[in-house]
């Protein structure tokens, strides 16, 4: 059964029902020989957490960089390789933890903002390492840092999901008059929380990428019509011709008469 497969509700009965062994745990920096700067894999999940420094990690066509305050999470299987910055300390707590059933399809990097990660994985790592260990203690501990991996894997997932229904709607959308309000209602979070993971997704505010639709398709109908810029500027969603010029010439560096010019130009010499 792959835990991900029923819900964030369905995962943690998975989790809380699973055995969670651990198989490894270290606490080391960058002068020990337990590093290993080959591509390898485990038959477990991998996670390490970043204490001091950072480094490139590597999974076939994924890379990342991971800092400090980092937990990067390895598929079980998945080979990877390390790039550490030697000029820097380095200092990592890294565990293997085997938990069938726990499918990922690639790397994970959380950014552990609030250090709840920092304090578990200290707490698993003294455990395991102390004279009398409490395996029911590490359980706990284990279980804990794999519940919070599939929270925040589960509240990435619902961005992404969001952030797909707000581009659909753009663009299915972007001749109306749209609000960054109006898009925060529809999918039931706060205009700042979307506009932030908006830009964060995206590279671009929520009106930065409509303004982009827009202005691709006036030139494309500047390009493939006779239409004039008062009728293309209405059906790309500009009730200000004024405001349509303006926008055009801020996103393309010309006016619409140039750009016309200039495609028909560009076409007529086949360049």
């Amino acid at each position: 059964m792959d835990f991900f497969s029923e819900g964030f509700d369905g995962f943690c009965a998975a989790v809380e029902a699973s055995q969670t062994p651990v198989l490894f745990c270290e606490r080391f920096d960058e002068r020990s020989n337990i590093w290993n700067f080959q591509e390898h894999c485990h038959n477990c999940i991998e996670l390490i957490y970043f204490l001091y420094g950072n480094a490139r990690v590597i999974t076939g066509e994924t890379s990342v960089q991971a800092s400090f305050y980092d937990m990067i999470i390895y598929p079980k299987g998945k080979p990877h390789t390390e790039s550490l910055q030697f000029d820097h300390h380095q200092e990592i707590i890294c565990l293997w933890v085997d938990i069938p059933g726990l499918e990922l399809a690639d790397i994970l990097r959380i950014q552990d903002r609030d250090a709840r990660f920092k304090w578990l994985m200290e707490a698993i790592h003294a455990e395991y390492k102390s004279s009398t260990p409490c395996q029911t203690l590490i359980d706990h501990y284990v279980k804990s840092v794999v519940l919070l991996i599939g929270r925040c894997y589960f509240e990435k997932q619902t961005q992404n999901d969001m952030i797909s229904r707000v581009i659909l709607y753009l663009h299915d959308h972007m001749t109306e008059s749209i609000s960054v309000q109006q898009l925060a209602d529809m999918v039931y979070v706060s205009k700042s929380f979307l506009s932030r993971t908006f830009k964060q997704k995206t590279g671009l505010s929520l009106m930065e990428y409509l303004n982009s639709l827009r202005m691709e398709a006036a030139k494309a109908m500047l390009i493939a019509s006779n239409l004039n810029t008062e009728e293309i500027a209405y059906q790309t969603g500009y009730h200000s011709t004024k405001f349509f010029y303006r926008a055009f010439r801020a996103y393309t560096g010309m006016s619409t008469r140039e750009f016309r010019k200039n495609e028909i130009e560009n076409r007529a010499s086949g360049s």
